[in-house]
This record gives C-alpha cells, sequence and structure tokens, in this order.
C-alpha cells in the first residue's frame, strides 16, 4: 500500500491499495464497528430520473467480505459528498487496486500494524529475463514499476547462431542470470524464451537454481508478454501457497512426533495461554474473524502470526485443527 498517514494510537489509516495483497491485509485490519470512507458508485434520485455517480462516502462497517478482485465492506452510511444520497441506508464499498481509502477505527492490535508497515514495504522484488538467438533483456520489478536493466548481446546471430556460437551464448546467459539471482533476495526469478530453449537453459545450465520459466515468442516483446499473461502474480500466488505447505507440514509432523507445546482447538488454545507463553501460530481467515478475544490475547504476547489466505490443502488440513495451531514455550 501506499501510505499517505497512519497513525496507529488515533486509530488511523490513509492509503492507496496497489495490489490484491493490500486487500488480504485490509481483510485483516478492517473489522465491524470501523469507519470507512472511499469514493464509491451509488444510485441518486435527481427529479423524476435516477443516474449513478462516483460520491465520497463514510459508513459503519458491519459486514467484511474478500473475493477474487475486491474486499467488499457493507454497512450504514454515515456521511457523503452528495446531499441526494440519504444517511443509514446501506451500502456497499468495493475496495480494489488503484482505490484510496481513509479508515478508524477504535484500536489497532499489534499484529494489524505490523502488516499495515509491511505491505508498505512488501512490494515483490522480481528479476524477468526475456531472451531469443544471440540476444537477451533483464528486468526489475520492484515498488510496483518496471525497470529495464540491461541488455546482453552475442557476437553471433540469425542463421549462423547455432553449435558453438548457441553454446557461448548460453553460458553468457546463464552466468548472468546465476550472478542476478544470488547477489539479491529475489521473491521471483522468472526466464522467458522459446519453450525448447528454456528446457536446455533449465536442464544443462541452471538446473540448481529455483527458476520459473514461460514461453514467450521474442525478446523485445518477452516482458509484455509475461505481464498480459498474469503469469507474475500466479507465481507470487504459488511461492504464498508453498509457505503454506511448509509450515503446515512442520507442525503436523512435530505434533505426530509427540513434541511438546503445539496446542490446537479453540478452548484448549485459550486454557493453555493462561499459564504458558505463546511464540508462533498459524491461523485461518475464519478462525481470525471469529476468535477476536483469542487473537488479542495472541497479539498482547507478541505471538508471531502467520495467515493462511490461499485456498489449499495446506488451508484445509489447518481447518482440520480447528483452523489454529498454536506454539508454545515448553
Amino acid at each position: 500500500m501506499k501510505i499517505v498517514k497512519f497513525e496507529p494510537r488515533k486509530g488511523e489509516l490513509k492509503a492507496l491499495i496497489r495490489s490484491f495483497d493490500d486487500l488480504i491485509t485490509l481483510s485483516y485490519v478492517i473489522e465491524v464497528g470501523d469507519k470507512l470512507t472511499a469514493y464509491s458508485q451509488r444510485k441518486i434520485s435527481v427529479g423524476d430520473s435516477k443516474e449513478i455517480r462516483p460520491v465520497k462516502l463514510s459508513l459503519e462497517a458491519e459486514n467484511i467480505k474478500l473475493t477474487d478482485s475486491a474486499l467488499e465492506v457493507s454497512g450504514k452510511i454515515t456521511a457523503s459528498s452528495d446531499e441526494n444520497v440519504p444517511l443509514h441506508k446501506y451500502h456497499t464499498i468495493a475496495l480494489r487496486p488503484h482505490v484510496g481509502f481513509a479508515l478508524a477505527k477504535n484500536k489497532f492490535l499489534a499484529f494489524q500494524v505490523n502488516m499495515v508497515i509491511k505491505s508498505r514495504e512488501r512490494s515483490p522484488k522480481i528479476l524477468i529475463c526475456v531472451y531469443e538467438d544471440g540476444y537477451a533483456l533483464f528486468y526489475r520489478i520492484t515498488n510496483y514499476s518496471t525497470k529495464r536493466l540491461y541488455e546482453l548481446k552475442s557476437a553471433v546471430a540469425g542463421k549462423r547462431f547455432k553449435n558453438d556460437n548457441r553454446e557461448v551464448f548460453f553460458k553468457k546467459l546463464a552466468t548472468e542470470i546465476r550472478a542476478n539471482y544470488e547477489k539479491t533476495q529475489w521473491n521471483l526469478v522468472l526466464v522467458g524464451g522459446k519453450a525448447i530453449d528454456n528446457e536446455e537453459l533449465r536442464k544443462d545450465y541452471l538446473k540448481d537454481l529455483n527458476i520459473s520459466y514461460e514461453t514467450v515468442s521474442y525478446a523485445d516483446t518477452g516482458l509484455k508478454e509475461i505481464l498480459t499473461k498474469d503469469t507474475v502474480n500466479s507465481l507470487l500466488k504459488n511461492t504464498k501457497i508453498s509457505l503454506q505447505r511448509s509450515l503446515i507440514n512442520e507442525y503436523i509432523k512435530e505434533i505426530s512426533d509427540g513434541e511438546k507445546g503445539y496446542v490446537y482447538g479453540t478452548d484448549k488454545i485459550k486454557s493453555t495461554i493462561k499459564t504458558a507463553t505463546p511464540i508462533a501460530a498459524l491461523l485461518s481467515r475464519d478462525f481470525v474473524v471469529n476468535n477476536k478475544d483469542l487473537i488479542e490475547e495472541l497479539d498482547k504476547n507478541g505471538t508471531e502470526i502467520t495467515f493462511f489466505d490461499e485456498k489449499d490443502e495446506s488451508l484445509d488440513l489447518l481447518n482440520g485443527f480447528g483452523g489454529a495451531i498454536v506454539r508454545f514455550v515448553t
């Protein structure tokens, strides 16, 4: 998120949404009773006719729902920039990327403050290399903008680009990719080229690196091809799913091995937290929504909380444990 104003002690947040991840963050931050202000489309009666206009509205949140494209916040209108909009009527504000908003809360919990701060810093660092015979372009995506880093050319291309020249170029290309891979901690490294070339590059030159590959036609148009396919967002989503799977498998293994300190089930967690210190927790979205008091207790103890957002078998496994597994000091 682009934070315009954030004063947790006053319960105030004003920001611009930049990505779907920001909507996930806000789904944990916005709660029933909060005041949300944003521009929204509203049907307005003007004389004998009705028309839809963008209006700046404030409402008191009663229902918060995250969909595949928006965070929908519903409640009674408390203020409007258009006098033709009646107050105390129900309305839904759909928060989406590129939408600005203001939020007023009675209290920000510590984990909510951390999530807001991280959303400002969370812009993914992505390296993209697109290439064809004897030519490659390197790009960096960060802070939600794309920057062309440099190009790589081979001395020989076209019809003469084969055999030894091909091998020389592939070695040079692999060296550049490897150097970039190792000097920066990327969220994603994506290489785009012809399918047969990608396979050779992956198997013979870069098989030890965690790199994703995408088929593109040409280097000059490769970045556009990749971004229009929504490949980047899909791969980042897969990365989050991988983290969920890794954590739930680790916790289940510890529980199966009889390790002490792992507690699940709402009642057991509530009783344990009275006598032991929680240090980490895996929580599903439904659990967070329905157990605010317990979340506040975990928050007070400085618990490291990991939220399971992606719909996957890892989320199903966590829900099988009641939506929460908390690790306590033993």
